[in-house]
């Protein structure tokens, strides 16, 4: 028994467990092996947006005569047409390849969910799994495909709405598609689709082994290492103390998913990334390059966005192997501030070290700086150990080392990451990302800051937080030492 894998650029093999089934890895040197597969698994990734699907490998799944499974943008290719144009005025079609009456339209969906799965090889019943995607309004356009899984959500497009269920897989034949990540995961559902192939109890375990090794092997192709030759595992750090920060930024858009990404390609250890609220999506190209796996604590909740509690979070990175902890913030580290739902408040309770991003793109890198130092300053008036400032997208690095002379007068760790040559399309996590382009990018930054070791403890500060009254102490402060 033979079930195949994806591995090419743009595919997230590790993402998930696949229910442990996979046993074979197929990638652009032996996808003619496909024909030989019981099975094959099409993860998910940006395997539309990146276009990494050659004509050949194409034409060895379209002819392919066992069962396909496509998880997320996996299902997506499977399709007749997917419309990625979710920030354009007009639809922008990518052509699946039309194994399942399907189409696909911009809908964005991070949810923990369950799951109706309906009759099919899989059998039917009540799943668990979650949603990551931007393009999930299912719509199927023929009779002939049939509705596998239907999940209930409770946020579309970032808005709570309530619980609705909507479409989320389809199959015919001996195709199979669903957004539903974990989908393979549920036992039942891997248990009913090994006896609908007639797997014996012996054939399981000889599955799960192979499944072991080539996991393993999946593991040593991260991208971190091809892109890295001279980084062995003799470099890898092994004091065995846990290191992390929080990136909190000056606005949206100001590059916290790809510092975040830059960081994860630099650190020579095992890395935990994390995103405070529930679009996980930030932190896909991270996983993408560390080939790690996509867990509930990977979100952390903020009010009703996230998936699990700062509690639960820290309990789980302090008994995990990991060596660093990156978390990446949502939107500005204020936005939200009254309504006691910013990134500073979650940022506190985790107790790690902040940095403050700041983007020069929009008010300059004299602007940004201020922004930043101001930032730094009401944060460290708050209580947060401020571990210093990164300025994002300069543009003129003499006008950075003025601003870096003055920082270090003042004690503070300034440090600059350059503009990248191609912010275009395809370099946005929200919009037709390519993970291997963005990562690519992300590993030749050079950004080395300091990681602080951290302590991990549940003694979580949980203070009313009444942020006009904190702003108001910091304003008096400042007004009366400009008297």
């Amino acid at each position: 028994m033979e079930i195949g894998i994806l591995d090419i650029i743009g595919s997230l093999p590790l993402f998930e467990d696949f229910g442990n089934l996979p046993t074979k890895i197929i990638d652009e040197k032996n996808y003619k092996e496909i024909k030989n597969l019981d099975a094959l698994i099409i993860p998910g990734g940006s395997l539309v947006e990146s276009k990494s699907l050659n004509d050949d490998i194409k034409k060895e799944i379209i002819n392919f005569d066992g069962y396909i499974i496509g998880i997320c943008s996996g299902f997506q290719i499977l399709s007749k047409k997917i419309d990625i144009g979710r920030k354009s005025s007009v639809p922008i079609f990518r052509e699946g390849l039309n194994l399942l009456d399907v189409e696909f339209y911009p809908l964005v969906c991070t949810d923990r969910v369950e799951f109706k799965l309906k009759k099919s090889i899989f059998g039917e019943g009540i799943g668990r799994g979650f949603h990551c995607h931007t393009y999930g309004d299912v719509r199927i356009v023929d009779k002939e495909t049939k509705i596998l899984t239907v999940s209930k959500v409770k946020k579309l497009n970032y808005k709570l709405g309530g619980e609705k269920e909507i479409i989320s897989g389809a199959f015919k034949g001996k195709v199979f598609g669903t957004m539903v990540h974990n989908f393979l995961d549920n036992e039942f559902v891997r248990e009913n689709f090994l006896n609908h192939l007639g797997v014996k109890k012996d054939e399981k375990e000889e599955i799960f082994e192979k499944n072991k090794i080539i996991k393993e092997e999946l593991k040593r192709r991260a991208l971190k290492y091809r892109l890295n030759p001279e980084l062995t595992k003799n470099e890898i750090k092994k004091d065995n103390k846990k290191r992390g920060i929080v990136l909190l930024a000056t606005s949206s858009n100001s590059g916290k998913t790809f510092l975040t990404t830059a960081l994860s390609a630099k650190l020579n250890g095992r890395v935990f990334v994390a995103k405070i609220g529930g679009d996980v999506r930030d932190i896909v190209p991270a996983l993408y390059l560390l080939r790690e796996k996509m867990t509930k604590y990977n979100s952390i909740k903020i009010g009703e966005r996230g998936w699990v509690d700062v509690s639960e979070f820290l309990d789980y990175v302090k008994n995990s192997n990991y060596d660093y902890i990156i978390v990446e913030g949502v939107m500005g580290a204020f936005t939200a501030a009254l309504k006691n739902l910013s990134s500073y408040q979650i940022a506190k309770k985790l107790g790690f070290p902040v940095y403050v991003v700041s983007p020069c793109n929009i008010s300059g890198i004299e602007g940004a700086f201020v922004e930043a130092v101001a930032y730094y300053s009401l944060l460290k008036d708050i209580g947060i150990k401020v571990e210093g400032i990164i300025l994002n997208k300069v543009y003129d690095w003499k006008i950075f080392d003025k601003l870096k002379s003055l920082a270090k007068k003042h004690n503070i760790k300034l440090y600059g990451v350059g503009k990248v040559a191609d912010e275009g399309r395809g370099l946005i996590p929200e919009v037709e990302i390519d993970y291997e382009s963005f990562c690519r990018n992300a590993f030749n930054v050079d950004l080395n800051i300091d990681i602080p070791e951290i302590e991990i403890n549940n003694n979580i500060n949980d203070e009313d937080y009444n942020f006009i009254e904190r702003l108001d102490s910091w304003i008096r402060n400042i007004m009366l030492k400009n008297k």
